[in-house]
């Protein structure tokens, strides 16, 4: 499970949907657009619901990591959808700056 921070909220959802969110909102603000998504979550009494945000360039939001839990759910479909529509832009892909091996800052400057 996940927390998905957004302005002043706390949202929790599967691994699957955060990575998605904050992916799709990466490709989002790399072509300037915007995008109101209803995330599935989990509320305070554990039933699933959703969580309508708007994410886009200006969007900050905060992935953590939270208990790991029996809620945990798969969300293929809304994965699968925000996936999809990332690939509509020109550079869908995230950078993935703290994971690239290419981005070690080993070579000399130019």
């Amino acid at each position: 499970m996940k927390y998905i921070q957004y302005d002043r909220s706390t949202i929790l959802t599967s691994d699957d949907v955060a990575e998605a969110v904050i992916e799709y909102a990466a490709a989002l603000a790399g072509g300037s657009r915007a995008d109101a998504i209803a995330v599935p979550t989990v509320a305070a009494d554990g039933t699933m619901t959703t969580v309508k945000i708007l994410v886009g360039p200006s969007s900050e939001l905060a992935v953590s990591d939270a208990d790991d839990d029996e809620l945990e759910v798969e969300n293929g479909e809304f994965v699968a959808r925000l996936r999809a529509a990332a690939q509509t832009f020109e550079h869908p892909d995230t950078i993935h700056a703290d994971t690239r091996s290419d981005l070690t800052g080993d070579e000399p400057a130019r």
